[in-house]
């Protein structure tokens, strides 16, 4: 051990990956429109999930939608991967992520969580956390929906997470 020193460490903070505004299609399109007339606002969001598939939405929502989501339907316009991130700071990442895609009017959104390989124990610590990181704080306010991505976009190390439509204020400002 003579000679050996500690390397400086640097943590680097994840940043999402903003993709250009998509078009959407007349399937999506529909089906967001079939979301605003079930959603109230303020329902509760349940969460099903398994030992490898997470699965959430607010009461009300077309079981449909949700099945659509999983299946990679809509387009997602914006990511954020946080392998490598600690839970305490990915739950900060992740709320403040939502916030900015919702501001930006952004309905479907990816956040890879990884399947917990590089964990302590291979236990897969973010994704544990995810549905109540979703389900509870500001996040509640704004997801309809999440799930596990289909395996060509991440599998059970992904999930799409579905947004509520940004309330818009007569005169075309969007509400706070």
């Amino acid at each position: 051990m003579a000679g050996v020193r500690v390397l400086e460490q640097d943590r680097l903070v994840p940043e999402p990956i903003w993709r250009p505004v998509a078009t959407i299609s007349d399937r999506e399109r529909e089906a967001l429109r079939a979301l605003d007339e079930l959603v109230s606002g303020m329902a509760p969001l349940p969460v099903l999930h398994s030992e490898e598939l997470i699965r959430g939405q607010v009461e009300g929502l077309d079981p449909r939608v949700v099945r659509q989501l999983a299946r990679g339907e809509f387009t997602v316009q914006a990511e954020f991967d946080l392998h490598g991130t600690d839970a305490a700071t990915a739950r900060q990442l992740i709320e403040r992520f939502l916030v900015d895609a919702h501001a930006r009017q952004l309905r479907c959104i990816k956040i890879v969580h990884g399947k917990g390989r590089g964990s302590r124990d291979g236990v897969p610590v973010l994704k544990a956390q995810l549905p109540r990181w979703l389900a509870r704080g500001p996040a509640r306010l704004l997801v309809l929906a999440y799930t596990s991505a289909p395996p060509r976009d991440g599998g059970s190390g992904a999930c799409y997470v579905l947004l509520r439509r940004q309330r818009v204020r007569a005169g075309g400002a969007p509400a706070q």
